[in-house]
């Protein structure tokens, strides 16, 4: 019900924020990209990565696919920060 609410305002242009179901998945949305997307802390796993490696808690496979998805990820965070 609270959906189809939501989709008659926004039809007639009525939106309020914070009861607006659509305003709210928005809001969540981009709390999870920062999350997603932030350079420092994916710097962070990145270091964490090097050192379960070199403890030998991870296989060198293991290290180098990992390390590979961590720099892509940062590559796209630090394009979406310009």
């Amino acid at each position: 019900m609270f959906v189809i609410d939501d989709l008659l305002l926004r039809s007639i242009g009525i939106s309020v924020p914070g009861l607006d179901l659509i305003w709210t998945l928005e809001q969540i949305r981009g709390y999870a990209q920062r999350e997603l997307y932030n350079p420092e802390r994916i710097r962070n796993q990145i270091k964490e990565t090097r050192l379960l490696y070199e403890f030998g808690e991870m296989s060198h496979e293991d290290y180098l696919e990992r390390t590979e998805q961590l720099m892509q990820r940062l590559r796209i965070a630090e394009q979406l920060q310009r």
